[in-house]
Parts: structure tokens; C-alpha cells; sequence
């Protein structure tokens, strides 16, 4: 069977996605009934979890990369509707949602100002606005063992991806703060999400690893034999801590923000 995109994105993040969706979703708390829309819905880790906790409102999930929407998504919740389209330019009528959320998009866009500002518009008066993402350089050990190891052992190229992953628009709460704020939100806040990634044992992670992103996956497969193995082997060693290979849990933070479209 091949594998396709929405597979490589599920054993990379999906599963933690889902994960952080219930507490993202405690954090949003989105009203129980009306019109959500989950921008940037991915594999629809969100859209499936808004479905099931709001089963009498409309959820609607949207994302540009079509082999993410599959009809076996849509088969989990009659409440649920699909669209391909682009978070910078979303095909919705002004004050169409009650809800507007997106989760681990924003530092990926090109123009997060631009998203949020569409999100805004097309968000009724009231109706809330809120996003996640994680915080990479300091709340993704999994990233985070791999990356020290390929700056040590892999010379400046090593460094430079380093810096790469980790320089994102928006790393504190602040900046979240500060970018809702500027959209012209109210009543903002902010948190610190914590979920836990368990892993199987080494492979497991390993696999994760090389399909979380693809700066790291490309990194590593440039890499001359010897190279890619001392990098390897060091992370597998910081992954096994002293002890055999098996079973780990590492924690992961995400960083949400909220915020109040004006009336």
C-alpha cells in the first residue's frame, strides 16, 4: 500500500495533534452550538474533536492540501464539512463562523497577519478567534534531542538547521498576544498547553522524527554515511537516557491564544 501525505503527517504529528486538541479545545471554549471553522484542519485532528464535543454545530474544516480532506474524515461526524482552500485567502462570506480556530498553522504561513485578519472577517461580531503553536525551542524535546546533536556532530550546516527550525515568528506568549492585539481583538489571553508524546521505543521516535519536518528529513539524508550514524546514535542515546531501548514519554508544549472579534 503507499503511503501518502496524510499517512507521513499522522505518524509524525497527527497523533500529538489530536492529543492537544482537547486542551486546546478547553481553552477555546467555543460555544455549543453554531459555525466553527478549523483553518488550517490538517489531517483534522481539531475538526474531528470540535464534531464530537459539539455535535448540534456545523464544523467546518479547511485546508490547501487536498489529500488531507478524506472521506473517512468525513464519514466520522455527520456534523462535519470539508473545503479546500488557502488560510490567507479563506472562500467564506464575511460573519460566517461563530468560531474561528486554527492549530500549529500560524508559524508555517508565509503572512500569519494576513490569516488572522481573514479569520477575523470572517468571524461574526463576538465570536472568538484562537490559536495554538508549539513552542519549538523550548517545548519540543523530541525536535529538541535530535537538533542538539546534529549542531554538535554536524558542523555549521548542523548549527544553521538549529537555527532554522527554532526561528519562527512567534515564540513566547507575547508575541501571540501581540499579533491578536494588532488584529484588533479584545478580551485576549494566552496559555501554555502541555501534552505528552509517547513513544513505542527508539524506532518509533526515529520515524516520527524524520517526518515531523522536513528541514530535519532533508538535513539528515544529505549527510555522508558516517555522519548521519554519529548523529543518530547520539540521539539515540539521548533518547534512551541510560537506560535499555523501549518505551518514553516526552513532553511537549504548545503555546494558545484567544481573543474577541469586536461588536
Amino acid at each position: 500500500m503507499n503511503t501518502t501525505i496524510a499517512d507521513t503527517y499522522e505518524i509524525a504529528m497527527g497523533r500529538w495533534s489530536r492529543r492537544l486538541s482537547r486542551s486546546f479545545l478547553d481553552f477555546v471554549a467555543a460555544p455549543s452550538c453554531g459555525s466553527l471553522v478549523d483553518v488550517g484542519c490538517g489531517t483534522g485532528s481539531l475538526t474531528l474533536a470540535a464534531a464530537n464535543r459539539y455535535p448540534d454545530a456545523r464544523v467546518v474544516g479547511i485546508d490547501l492540501i487536498p489529500d488531507y480532506l478524506t472521506d473517512a474524515l468525513r464519514e466520522e461526524a455527520s456534523n462535519i464539512e470539508l473545503k479546500t482552500g488557502d488560510a490567507l485567502s479563506l472562500p467564506f462570506e464575511e460573519n460566517s463562523f461563530d468560531t474561528a480556530f486554527s492549530q500549529l498553522l500560524i508559524n508555517d504561513l508565509e503572512d500569519p497577519e494576513k490569516a488572522v485578519a481573514e479569520m477575523v472577517r470572517v468571524t461574526k461580531p463576538n465570536g472568538k478567534i484562537a490559536a495554538s503553536v508549539w513552542d519549538r525551542s523550548g517545548g519540543l524535546t523530541f525536535i529538541r534531542l535530535f537538533l542538539d546533536a546534529a549542531a554538535i556532530l554536524g558542523g555549521l550546516e548542523g548549527e544553521k538547521l538549529r537555527e532554522e527550525v527554532f526561528d519562527v515568528p512567534y515564540q513566547d506568549e507575547d508575541d501571540l498576544y501581540d499579533l491578536w492585539s494588532d488584529a484588533g481583538l479584545g478580551d485576549i489571553e494566552t496559555a501554555t498547553l502541555a501534552v505528552r508524546m509517547d513513544f513505542i521505543d527508539f524506532d518509533d521516535y526515529w520515524q516520527s522524527l524524520m517526518g515531523a519536518h522536513s528541514l530535519i528529513r532533508n538535513f539528515f539524508n544529505r549527510q555522508y554515511a558516517d555522519t548521519a550514524y554519529e548523529i543518530q546514535q547520539a540521539t539515540r542515546l539521548a533518547y534512551l537516557g541510560g537506560k535499555t531501548d523501549g518505551r518514553r514519554s516526552l513532553v511537549a508544549s504548545a503555546m494558545a491564544v484567544r481573543g474577541v472579534v469586536p461588536a
